[in-house]
């Protein structure tokens, strides 16, 4: 417990986040990282004990043990420290889109002639359509994939997993709940919130995934605070010139690797790279700067690199750029085609790891789509909420079943999910039992619409 708790306290300080409450989480701690440096020298043989991930001995299983341990099969080397203590921690639960499928609410109605509910990110567009002629190719680029705020946020790829992690936080040995509350400030207006408690940390842990064999690559953090989110993206390699320092020490020297080695150590002008909204108007300003794209790889130079993903520690790249050339920046690198250390069309060159760049985005979950489409006046709200798009407490089968259909769409289908309050992860907001020295509001301009 201590190490995670040290890891809140060192991402808010991190983040200039504000501070975690005394004596709950956050309330002691004392690193100066929020991982050891692999060239540490106090860290010796960083990945020499694997990264061990329970998968049993949680209050509760979002998902199943059996899925869960082929993710801790293929988890990357991450060093002793606050992330490996809460990745390692039974009290973290791990979830992926099977197990807790994202979902929208849609809050405009009166439920009698209006219908009002959560709805599947599968909805059928014929659904949308009908109430929206053309509605649903305005607000998804496919089935089950939101076009906020652009399409598909790691890139046209089609080799990525993601799986995500919730760590709630903890007062006195005990998990603080996530408060919610229901909206209802008019009789067209029907809305559950929820608010996170500060110290709150939520992750994901992304692989290449090629043929089912699975490579990580990244693993991205947020942390409540009492103003907003810290942030962090933890790499193998978070500069050109660690891989090719991992290349050189491993060996690698064929005709690929040396030319690779020679790219990644040089000086030439980085490739123009831009990123920006396709839809939502006005809510990705469009970014620019540069990219390096990494050569496909095969046969034994692929192996030697990937092998790398899973031996080489990885460590925070906040506000470390991956190469600096020709006056451009790039935060990460690209990739021209597969068997490399990210995945093909891999768009994150654009977006460097901090607060003012993951708020970009994350700062609209749960805003209306009226505020960018007049003509999705009554149709619902962006996926998520308090800045978070992956998490929602609704009971699965009262909204969407197996082959990711709507249930339930003609009456309010929302159900707080009686096994998470069973457990004391969510409960209803009490402002006298829920104290703003643990949990504060994050208020946007939009806050607290009404339709």
């Amino acid at each position: 417990m201590r190490g995670v708790r040290a890891l809140v306290a060192l991402v808010v300080a991190c983040g200039c986040q504000g501070q975690a409450p005394e004596g709950g989480p956050g309330g002691s701690g004392g690193d100066d990282g929020l991982t050891p440096d692999a060239g540490d020298p106090q860290v010796t043989a960083p990945c020499a004990t694997p990264l061990a991930i329970p998968t049993t001995g949680r209050a509760l299983d979002l998902m199943p043990p059996a899925r869960l341990a082929e993710v801790a099969s293929r988890a990357p080397c991450v060093p002793a420290g606050p992330v490996r203590t809460l990745l390692e921690s039974a009290e973290t639960l791990w979830y992926d889109k099977h197990s807790l499928t994202p979902g929208y609410q849609d809050s405009f109605g009166d439920n009698v002639v209006a219908p009002i509910g959560m709805r599947p990110n599968t909805i059928d567009p014929g659904l949308i359509d009908t109430a929206v002629p053309g509605g649903h190719a305005q607000i998804f680029s496919s089935i089950g994939v939101f076009e906020f705020p652009f399409g598909h946020p790691l890139g046209p790829t089609d080799d990525v997993a993601v799986v995500d992690f919730w760590w709630p936080a903890q007062a006195n040995g005990a998990a603080l709940p996530v408060v919610y509350w229901k909206r209802d400030p008019n009789q067209y207006t029907h809305r559950y919130e929820w608010m996170f408690p500060i110290g709150t940390v939520f992750g994901e842990m992304l692989f290449i995934d090629e043929g089912g064999e699975r490579h990580p690559f990244e693993i991205r953090t947020r942390t409540r605070t009492a103003t907003g989110w810290a942030v962090d993206v933890l790499r193998p390699f978070p500069r050109a010139t660690d891989l090719a320092d991992a290349i050189e020490e491993a060996g690698g020297t064929s005709p690929a690797l040396t030319a690779l080695v020679t790219q990644l150590r040089g000086t030439a002008p980085l490739a123009a790279h831009s990123l920006g909204g396709t839809h939502f108007p006005g809510a990705f300003p469009t970014r620019t700067g540069g990219i390096e794209m990494l050569p496909a790889l095969t046969g034994a130079d692929s192996a030697l690199v990937r092998g790398l993903l899973r031996t080489t520690p990885f460590r925070s790249a906040r506000g470390i750029a991956w190469k600096q050339a020709g006056g451009k920046t790039a935060w990460a690198a690209g990739a021209a085609g597969r068997g490399t250390i990210v995945p093909t069309g891999y768009s994150a060159a654009s977006v460097e790891v901090s607060e003012p760049s993951c708020d970009g985005c994350h700062r609209d979950a749960g805003r209306p789509f009226k505020d960018w489409y007049d003509n999705i006046l009554a149709y619902g709200e962006l996926w998520g909420n308090d800045e978070i798009f992956t998490w929602h407490p609704f009971t699965l089968s009262k909204f969407v079943d197996a082959q990711g259909e709507v249930v339930n769409f003609n009456y309010d289908n929302r159900e707080i999910r009686p096994d998470l309050r069973a457990a004391g992860l969510v409960a209803p907001y009490v402002p006298t039992t829920h104290p703003a020295s643990q949990y504060k509001r994050l208020v946007r301009d939009w806050t607290d619409f009404a339709y």
